[in-house]
């Protein structure tokens, strides 16, 4: 599922530069190319190497294409929510909390009408329904494992979103989509120990692409390397630093020249005694 981020991450380079104005520089759009290649890797890895004979060809591509909308729809909140954060003064914690209110509101209301549609064979209850509220009630309070799950799946919303728009804040909506992806990693290592997943060779070249793809996109360590390469390999003198220049006094930048022009000394007072 990990390829489904790559159109998230496109869409929203893409409104940025279109609605927001932002500006992204070659090695920037380089990083998002990489991080996409390296999304897509992991996730056709997965594809290719499941050995799952009972699945539903029809049901996967109807969910496929369910999440490409799904993610569409993200990348223009995330670059509205860049625009009204950036327009407004608001803080990040209070930004989750009226989201927090809105979602809670609206879906605690739609799960009325859900408990009274019969989904047929979309649904996997017993009862058909599109969804039943009151079965999930009562698995809440009858397993303790399915309570903390859901305790700290809360939890762990409301800490994720808040460090997103904070991101988003600080420094962009498409720099928050690039570091989400970094997460696939963690949810990869977390499966592999669970043994909710097979472990696939292949899918550490796709991480490894991500991670440089994530490098290049926030320009770290990428000044170290260059200068590394440049005066240990190539043995080539670095460029003067242009911060070092600018700590220059423009006196002294004028001093460098020779022109040196002497400040006119105030002639003798013709005040009358």
């Amino acid at each position: 599922m990990t390829s489904f981020q790559v159109p998230c991450i496109i869409f929203t380079a893409l409104l940025s530069v279109a609605f927001l104005g932002r500006t992204i520089r070659a090695q920037m759009w380089i990083g998002i190319v990489s991080v996409i290649v390296g999304l897509t890797v992991v996730g056709v890895s997965d594809i290719i190497f499941n050995t799952d004979k009972n699945k539903d060809t029809n049901g996967i591509i109807a969910g496929d294409l369910l999440i490409i909308m799904a993610q569409i729809i993200v990348a223009v909140q995330m670059v509205y929510e860049e625009r009204v954060i950036n327009r407004f003064t608001i803080h990040p914690l209070e930004a989750v909390g009226w989201e927090g209110i809105f979602g809670f509101v609206l879906l605690g209301l739609l799960l009325i009408p859900f408990f009274h549609i019969d989904a047929g064979a979309f649904s996997e209850l017993p009862t058909h329904k599109l969804d039943d509220a009151i079965d999930a009630f009562h698995q809440l309070g009858q397993n303790w494992q399915i309570l903390t799950a859901t305790l700290g799946n809360i939890f762990s919303i409301a800490f994720f979103n808040f460090a997103g728009i904070s991101v988003t804040r600080e420094i962009s909506a498409t720099t928050r989509m690039v570091l989400d992806s970094v997460r696939t990693i963690i949810i990869w290592v977390a499966a592999l120990a669970l043994d909710w997943q097979k472990f696939i060779p292949l899918q550490i070249l796709g991480f490894v692409v991500l991670i440089i793809g994530m490098m290049l996109y926030n320009d770290i360590g990428i000044q170290f390397i260059r200068r590394t390469i440049m005066t240990r390999v190539l043995r080539r003198p670095l460029p003067p630093d242009e911060d070092q220049e600018r700590l220059i006094p423009e006196d002294n930048a004028n001093r460098r020249g020779g022109n040196i022009q002497e400040e006119p000394q105030p002639g003798p007072s013709n005040a009358a005694i």
